[in-house]
C-alpha cells in the first residue's frame, strides 16, 4: 500500500515511521503509529 507523502505529512507522520494498518470493523482502514498502538494496547487493552 502506498500513501502519498503529502497525506502522511499532513497527519504528522514522518518518513520511516513504523505504522500499523488494520480494519476497524466498520469497513474503514486505520493507520496508527506502532508505538501509539502498543501504548494503547498496554493501557486500555484495545486499539
Amino acid at each position: 500500500m502506498e500513501i502519498p507523502l503529502e497525506i502522511l505529512a499532513e497527519a504528522g507522520i514522518s518518513p520511516g515511521t513504523r505504522l500499523l494498518v488494520f480494519s476497524d470493523g466498520e469497513g474503514r482502514i486505520v493507520l496508527r503509529r506502532v508505538d501509539d498502538a502498543i501504548n494503547d494496547l498496554l493501557r486500555e487493552g484495545t486499539l
